[in-house]
């Protein structure tokens, strides 16, 4: 029983050896920050930026590559051409019979162009243009 016991504490010192090896070899790289630190940070530094279109500026949002997945298909649209949308509104919604997904607008601005619903897609495809109002 003795043996197994000192198997199982050399193991464990072995173990807190190598954990401390990592932590100083985390805490050696510059870009290393620990949770205390992030938490520390001012929350306004972690905030999402949205790129911004500059007015008359436009942007094209095209249907994604998901691999092997079954065709995607433009199931419903949210808004019209004409719309005024803010960076964070779904626009439209595509998929397929094992996925749906919704999409957002990237940047404040003005649809001025939606492709037709119920269009099956390829990746690529243009889904909409908005420009910078």
């Amino acid at each position: 029983m003795i043996k197994i016991i000192e198997a199982y504490l050399a193991k464990l010192f072995e173990y807190n050896k190598k954990s401390a090896q990592y932590s100083e070899d985390l805490k050696a790289n510059p870009h290393f920050r620990s949770t205390e630190e992030m938490n520390k940070e001012d929350l306004k530094s972690n905030a999402f930026v949205a790129p911004e279109l500059k007015k008359g500026e436009i942007s094209v949002c095209i249907s994604p590559d998901l691999g092997n997945q079954m065709p995607l298909v433009l199931e419903k649209w949210y808004v019209k051409v004409g719309d005024r949308v803010k960076s964070g509104d779904v626009l439209c919604a595509i998929g397929n019979e094992a996925v749906t997904m919704e999409f957002e607008s990237f940047y404040n601005g003005k649809v001025i162009w939606i492709c037709e619903h119920k269009k099956d897609l390829v990746p690529g495809d243009e889904l909409y243009k908005i420009e910078g109002i």
